[in-house]
């Protein structure tokens, strides 16, 4: 499903978290929203490897509007090239004032979803064009999240296995002061 209209949202509510609530507490929503949100992604990256998030990316791109991205796999990391963000085109071409930090979403979110897999995620650029690189993490036959590394097989993760809200509640700070 694709709808750039979407894209008014998301940059809305970037700002509204920033301003209401400060911008540790964006950063902890695209964070959970990786995390949680994006579990089968992720579950799928964990297991496919660097084929799989190649593939995921090519698919997600091939759906975003006006979006000219490069997925490269190379052997030890997946480089995304994007050259037109739709994300960032759109709002533009409708005049919205994009909010400073919309970029970091990707930074935050996918960040999440790279660790999770046993990746690590960089980007350089922004604002409409930038490079993203998901790689193998040095030094760990382990590629999943944190702790369950350090059980043995089979072993579930109790976290991990429980159902979890689209959007978790963990990600949304209280109100500093009552609604009138």
């Amino acid at each position: 499903m694709s709808a750039p209209d979407f894209y008014f949202a998301a940059n809305a509510i970037f700002r509204h978290l920033h301003d209401r609530y400060g911008k540790q507490a964006l950063v902890d929503y695209w964070r959970s929203l990786g995390r949680e949100y994006y579990r089968q992604r992720i579950e799928a990256w964990r297991s496919g490897g660097l084929a799989a998030i190649a593939a995921d990316w090519r698919a997600y791109f091939a759906r975003e509007p006006q979006a000219e991205v490069e997925v490269l796999l190379r052997e030890q990391h997946v480089e995304l090239i994007v050259r037109v963000c739709p994300a960032i085109k759109h709002l533009r071409d409708h005049g919205r004032d994009i909010v400073p930090c919309f970029c970091e979403h990707c930074d935050h979110t996918c960040g999440a979803m790279a660790e999770e897999a046993g990746y690590a995620f960089t980007r350089s650029g922004g604002m409409g064009s930038c490079r993203q690189q998901f790689s193998r993490v040095q030094g760990s036959g382990f590629r999943g999240q944190g702790e369950e590394g350090k059980r043995g097989r089979g072993e579930k993760d109790p976290i991990a296995s429980s159902p979890l809200p689209l959007f978790p509640s963990s990600s949304l700070p209280s109100s500093p002061d009552p609604e009138p």
